[in-house]
């Protein structure tokens, strides 16, 4: 049984981190191309030599994040998942911060639970969007988000390095329009 918690700052007071981490054996190949007329750019799935790992340790209460609802998904009363999102005033949208699944949680409905709880706080809220990024590499992040209703809307090339492109890791912005 799932169930969602919200979280504070106060119920964490040494703070709340999570560790990100995806495997990928694929990736989306970025084409850019400047004409006359304007560009043309591409995103093509390609096979991956050897798989993507990525290991990130993320603070969920970060100061950047002040705003945020934060929740805590439990499955059976075992912390599995957690999920923090704003509502940006400023165009209306509601930005996911962070959504992390335990890897011994993954495949048992808890993202899917959890992004249907986000697409309610948004009607709730009456923002136009839901929106968050994710990166090229992470293939069974953007397949996930494509399951629930989410569109490629943006990129940049630049975003983390200036080898994103040749790294097989462009931060590519996704959205499900309310």
């Amino acid at each position: 049984m799932i169930t969602i918690h919200p979280v504070t700052k106060k119920d964490f007071p040494n703070g709340k981190t999570v560790t990100y981490q995806y495997y990928s054996n694929s990736y989306y190949d970025i084409r850019m191309e400047q004409t006359v007329i304007g560009w043309n750019c591409t995103l093509q799935l390609q096979p991956l030599s050897q798989p993507f790992e990525k290991q990130l340790v993320e603070e969920i209460f970060e100061d950047y994040k002040k705003g945020s609802e934060s929740y805590i998904a439990k499955w059976n009363k075992q912390e599995a998942a957690v999920i923090v999102f704003q509502k940006m005033a400023w165009n209306n949208t509601l930005l996911i911060h962070d959504l992390y699944v335990e890897e011994s949680f993954k495949n048992r409905g808890i993202g899917q639970y959890l992004m249907n709880y986000v697409k309610q706080r948004a009607h709730e809220i009456n923002v136009r969007a839901i929106v968050l990024e994710t990166q090229t590499s992470n293939v069974p992040a953007i397949q996930f988000y494509l399951k629930n209703g989410f569109a490629l809307v943006g990129l940049n090339t630049i975003s983390y390095s200036n080898e994103d492109i040749k790294n097989k890791e462009v931060r590519i912005e996704m959205a499900y329009i309310l």
